[in-house]
């Protein structure tokens, strides 16, 4: 059995759309497939039953090959929260979660995202840097209405 670590990593950001929008962009598998990988990493394919016990796999290719995420979802919270297990198909991650959660701010909805339990601070570091590539572009995208 294994023990939580104490790496972890939070990314924020103010993203000028309401609430509702960003949130169907995290839960709408048509609307996840338009954005849900690194800026400089290519989205091969994405299936999400976003529902409390289903599973996501999302398989993105970057210059260093194939790379495969897979997980489920533990909870969601229309508007509010999304909380899922993050792994890799390659290499397990018993204790990672990722949280996200939105705070409605009228015409914007601050998103911000937790993930917990990663196995040391080179995985926290290369994480926050996909999260935070991530963060950028659907900003981008949603907020110019290229996401529909």
């Amino acid at each position: 059995m294994s023990t939580p670590t104490e790496f972890k990593l939070k990314v924020s950001r103010v993203i000028k759309v309401p609430c509702e929008m960003i949130f169907r962009a995290w839960t709408e598998p048509k609307q996840m497939s338009q954005w849900f990988c690194p800026q400089e990493v290519d989205l091969r394919g994405l299936t999400a039953d976003v529902k409390v016990g289903g599973a996501f796999r999302i398989h993105m290719n970057s210059k260093t090959g194939d790379h495969i995420a897979i997980g489920t979802y533990q909870e969601i919270v229309p508007n509010k929260r999304v909380r899922f297990t993050w792994s890799w198909e390659t290499y397990a991650m018993p204790n990672s979660v990722v949280t996200v959660d939105f705070e409605d701010l009228g015409k914007a909805t601050r998103v911000t995202l937790v993930h917990e339990g990663l196995p040391d601070q080179e995985d926290a570091d290369q994480h926050t840097h996909g999260w935070s590539s991530m963060m950028e572009k659907i900003a981008g995208l949603i907020e110019r209405g290229e996401i529909k």
